[in-house]
């Protein structure tokens, strides 16, 4: 057809003034898959020397001209809207064979690991802070939010960017200043294109981290006593019971 013949002819043109007179062009076909591939988008671009001459759209079924040499080719294309249509819809189902292949993989999600926990105690007029951390997630867009009581926390808090581990995982930090209060819940609420509703994590309140460390500094510190407290009966016992064997075998012999 008519329409073949000239982006044929602009192909040749193209390697032709290549190698001839050191001039560049190349075809640009883009597959834009709108939220599925039940709805893909076909882009059909015409480069000549770092400017795009001709660019086909398929959600507009037109033809557009970028200079005035490339104008009487538009029109010529857009005055077939059926032909342009058919050839779309081939392209299209090229797209979207192609996608069924290479999508699955492009699109793999990976759930984030999260982390809630306490960096530091309240004192005085000092604020507790929290740290929510998520780690080795993929894809990159996530969003980190505060929950008191089951309500958002738009206040005291700050949120590092999503930072790239170098290994296509990434990771992000969220802190909460705060003054506890007795018996209230507070979450850190993920969301991320890895589950399908949001990701609750609540922060275990029943021992903060440095009166956890007392504690176990504490029961290590029994124990200890403990069991020096038991050697020490032991050796009592030992020593007693062998003066009084020594005292009794002296009063016998004598």
């Amino acid at each position: 057809m008519q329409y073949d013949r000239v982006i044929r002819l602009a192909l040749l043109l193209s390697v032709l003034f290549e190698t001839v007179h050191g001039h560049y062009g190349f075809i640009l076909v883009l597959c834009r898959v709108l939220g599925s591939l039940q709805n893909v988008e076909l882009i059909y671009s015409i480069n000549y020397d770092k400017k795009e001459l001709l660019r086909f759209n398929s959600t507009e079924n037109k033809v557009a001209a970028y200079t005035e040499y490339a104008m009487k080719w538009a029109d010529d294309f857009n005055k077939k809207p059926e032909w342009l249509h058919m050839e779309a819809e081939k392209a299209i189902a090229d797209c979207k064979r192609f996608g069924q292949l290479y999508l699955p993989e492009v699109e793999k999600t990976v759930k984030p690991e999260v982390t809630v926990r306490s960096v530091r105690q309240a004192s005085g007029k000092n604020p507790a802070m929290l740290i929510c951390s998520a780690y080795d997630f993929y894809p990159k867009p996530i969003k980190l939010t505060w929950m008191r009581d089951d309500k958002e926390v738009t206040t005291d808090v700050t949120s590092t960017e999503e930072l790239a581990d170098g290994d296509w995982y990434y990771q992000i930090h969220s802190h909460l200043e705060y003054f506890p209060k007795p018996g209230e819940k507070i979450s850190c609420v993920v969301e991320h294109a890895s589950s399908h509703k949001p990701m609750i994590y609540d922060l275990d309140s029943s021992l903060s981290e440095s009166d956890r460390n007392k504690f176990i500094t504490g029961a290590a510190g029994v124990v200890l006593g403990v069991i020096m407290a038991a050697g020490g009966l032991i050796y009592y016992k030992r020593k007693h019971t062998v003066h009084y064997k020594s005292h009794v075998f002296s009063t016998v012999m004598w």
